[in-house]
């Protein structure tokens, strides 16, 4: 090394700088995914999913039981989005933790 001149990085430590930055980015996505995920619809009611899935496929078998549609939270025969092709858009504006009508 000459008189005056700076070390030479390591190969790892040009990454080193960065590699915080791009860590946070990653956590972030999962941040994101997990809070979509929290709110995406685990079961799916025949008109809801007719409605707001992308369709139903063809020669396409699926399993119904009884429970309760995540969207419009009608007691129904219900099976997952992915039946339906999965939602058009989400999250369907106005269907969010739909609050039951009461009785005047």
């Amino acid at each position: 090394m000459g008189k005056g001149s700076k070390p030479r990085p390591v190969d790892g430590d040009k990454y080193r700088a960065n590699y915080d930055a791009i860590f946070q980015v990653g956590r972030d996505l999962r941040a994101r995914r997990a809070a979509y995920d929290a709110v995406y619809p685990d079961w799916i009611c025949h008109d809801c999913g007719r409605k707001h899935g992308r369709g139903w496929p063809k020669d396409h078998v699926a399993t119904f039981h009884a429970g309760t549609c995540d969207i419009c939270g009608q007691s129904a025969s219900v099976t997952e989005p992915r039946d339906y092709g999965h939602l058009r858009a989400w999250p369907i504006p106005s269907t969010l933790n739909p609050q039951p009508s009461t009785p005047s």
